[in-house]
């Protein structure tokens, strides 16, 4: 299992490490496989496609944000926010190369999905009724939140989003 994830990681590296020179819809299997040094077979054994790649480095990430919940003394809005935004600040660079390459609607869809487990779990309420609508709505917000900020350097504090998300999404504050 631990070889698995390794070759995962040396793939999804791989593929981090083209797109800092190459443009996503340029970059094939074929240089994937060359820069993270494995064979077709073992790509598709892990991968189906390149989008595949990006969904796996997001989840990976929120995987890292839940850690992060989890060992966080409370769980109310700023908290969230807070990890939320500093998840994102640390991994800049995969943000700039996400917008970059026009793939903000994979971070959109990624975000859905999130936002949408998280209220499942009661990890996060709403002041309305959960429907995929209010779910759309602050995954669209969260995303335009993000480009804006990858676009402007993520000079703004991230203490100033998370005042932002608080004033303005449709979460109950703890």
């Amino acid at each position: 299992m631990r070889d698995k994830f390794a070759t995962k990681n040396k793939i999804v590296n791989g593929m981090f490490e083209l797109l800092k020179t190459t443009p996503f819809d340029e970059i094939n299997v074929k240089d994937i496989c060359a820069q993270a040094d494995v064979s077709r077979m073992t790509y598709y054994r892990n991968f189906h496609n390149k989008k595949d790649i990006i969904i796996y480095r997001f989840d990976s990430s929120f995987t890292t944000f839940i850690q992060r919940l989890a060992s966080s003394q409370s769980h109310n809005l700023t908290d969230i926010a807070t990890i939320f935004f500093e998840l994102v600040k640390e991994d800049q660079d995969m943000m700039e190369m996400i917008m970059k390459n026009d793939l903000s609607m994979i971070l959109l869809e990624r975000l859905k999905y999130y936002i949408s487990d998280l209220i499942d779990e009661n990890v996060l309420e709403t002041r309305e009724e959960s429907s995929k609508m209010l779910v759309s709505l602050i995954a669209g917000g969260l995303t335009e939140i993000i480009i804006t900020w990858t676009e402007d350097g993520m000079k703004e504090p991230i203490q100033s989003l998370v005042i932002f998300v608080s004033k303005y999404m449709h979460f109950k504050i703890n």
